[in-house]
């Protein structure tokens, strides 16, 4: 699961706009962990709040999809945009099921340095296969300072942090907490001269992020 979340959320990048790439990802968290975590993690029926709440996460999935199709998102619709909106929905399914199968092993006993020894395999051996060994030792020499900061600070970084926070919370609030990502997307992709705004985009963004974050706070006055 780890792997398809990865691959699908790079290939998805190439072809679809950032800012809905990663809506899709995590507007579908939410609705997925509800049901997979009273599925896998057998915890019941989900409280009415967090059925509402994913739903309406999803329905405005909808809606960038709509963006996406209509050609109102920042960047023109392609041949293979539709593509890279499917592997960024495959994405988030996959990493709301790696949120769920993670907190699984965090019941079971384990810790955030086992889980995060093993959890990379497949896709250590997805990304051997797809590398272009004809450049990497060049790429490599070339930007190598570019590599480390990138693989610092939008993935090891924020892995450690996430796995730590899943073993202290439930999937479903990571998720969410998740879903404020979009609007942060939205403002750093316009450093790319590719895309130009798109108040659609604004707008579905800024949605995903609301409903997220009152969410969030609904979850901390229950616990409360």
């Amino acid at each position: 699961m780890t792997a398809i979340s990865w691959i699908g959320l790079f290939i998805g990048l190439k072809y679809a706009e950032p800012a809905i790439v990663v809506a899709f990802m995590v507007a579908l968290g939410p609705t997925a962990t509800v049901w997979l975590n009273a599925l896998i993690r057998r915890q019941g029926v989900p409280p009415a709040s967090d059925v509402v709440v994913s739903v309406t996460i999803a329905a405005i999935g909808c809606y960038m999809i709509w963006i996406s199709a209509s050609g109102n998102a920042g960047m023109e619709w392609g041949t293979r945009s539709s593509f890279g909106i499917v592997l960024a929905i495959v994405a988030g399914l996959s990493l709301a099921l790696t949120n769920i199968l993670v907190k699984l092993l965090f019941d079971r006993g384990f810790s955030v340095r086992q889980v995060l020894a093993h959890r990379f395999y497949a896709t250590i051996l997805l990304l051997l296969g797809l590398a272009d060994y004809s450049s990497l030792v060049l790429e490599i020499s070339q930007h190598w300072l570019a590599i480390a900061t990138i693989g610092l600070s939008t993935i090891i970084v924020p892995l450690l942090l996430i796995q730590a926070g899943i073993r202290r919370i439930e999937p479903f609030t990571v998720n969410m907490v998740l879903s404020t990502a979009p609007i942060i997307t939205f403002l750093f992709q316009y450093c790319d001269s590719r895309i130009v705004p798109s108040s659609h985009t604004f707008v579905g963004n800024v949605l995903i992020t609301a409903v997220a974050s009152g969410n969030i706070y609904l979850q901390y006055r229950r616990s409360a």
